[in-house]
């Protein structure tokens, strides 16, 4: 996950690449995430970081997520 691939962004996702990405997340979640991931990535003007956790962040409830 480490490699930087801004230079091969392509626009916004079609919506075929939005379902495998939602289906390889849930893959992700599942079989690879153990409680929580953290990842930083560079996006054109800026990095972006995400946080992938087994329980909600702390005065959030679950109801404010988008569900996947």
């Amino acid at each position: 996950m480490d490699n930087d691939q801004t230079g091969t962004l392509g626009g916004s996702l079609t919506d075929d690449e939005l379902e495998q990405f939602k289906m390889l997340l849930r893959r992700f979640c599942t079989y690879d995430m153990d409680q929580f991931e953290l990842i930083r990535t560079q996006a054109p003007y800026r990095e972006a970081y995400i946080v992938m956790s087994s329980a909600p962040i702390v005065d959030t409830v679950p109801k404010q997520y988008n569900t996947i």
